[in-house]
């Protein structure tokens, strides 16, 4: 349907041109100080980067900056939110047809898009904060998959044991992966980390059962 009235030229009553014209700007702002921050941070480390910094690079004033952002920080944590979300996809787990989040392939094919930043932050001051805002953000995406498919209020310790030892686990291997210099490909780390989390398929063919609470979370 046609967003606008074309009987009469006019904009539905629903539409606000100028608040719609204001997202768009805002958006384009929050963009630009996003590639700077990535741009500044393959340059130099990230302790260095300084507001003005920013502001410089991008020609955004100090006003505008801190109408989005509080700090360097919330800036460089805005960044997650151009990842998307993990996909869902069916699957299987011990026999049984499941419905599987897909959060381990998401996160290292999206790291490896952006490899060079990625080795930049986690090579400097940045690595804690990015690992935190990292392990929180994969936190709430695991438990919100377990709950909306039922597996989480029926047993809620073992259901946040879960969470926990699959994001904790993961985050394990990713930090391995990116001191490697990201040695295999998403797909492949992806397929074996899913085989474990789902069929406790062990090294040399083996399969065992890992806790059930854990091979639920795929």
């Amino acid at each position: 349907m046609n967003q606008y009235r074309s009987s009469q030229n006019q904009w539905p009553e629903s539409f606000d041109p100028s608040a719609d014209r204001h997202t768009r700007r805002a958006q384009r702002t929050r963009d630009l100080m996003l590639t700077t921050m990535y741009q500044l941070a393959l340059e130099k480390d990230y302790r260095e980067i300084t507001i003005q910094d920013l502001l410089d690079r991008s020609g955004v004033a100090r006003s505008t900056f801190y109408a989005h952002f509080r700090d360097k920080e919330d800036l460089l944590v805005a960044g997650y939110g151009v990842m998307g979300e993990p996909v869902v996809k069916p699957g299987m787990s011990h026999g049984q047809p499941r419905m599987v989040l897909d959060v381990c392939g998401w996160l290292f094919a999206a790291t490896r898009t952006h490899a060079a930043l990625t080795t930049s932050l986690m090579g400097g001051a940045s690595r804690e904060i990015v690992l935190a805002h990292l392990e929180n953000l994969l936190i709430i995406q695991v438990r919100g998959h377990l709950k909306r498919y039922g597996a989480y209020e029926a047993d809620e310790l073992r259901g946040e044991i879960a969470v926990r030892s699959l994001v904790g686990g993961l985050l394990a291997i990713w930090v391995w992966w990116v001191r490697q210099n990201y040695c295999y490909s998403p797909a492949r780390v992806s397929d074996a980390f899913n085989g474990l989390m789902s069929e406790g398929v062990w090294p040399g063919g083996a399969a065992d059962t890992i806790s059930s609470g854990a091979a639920k979370t795929s």
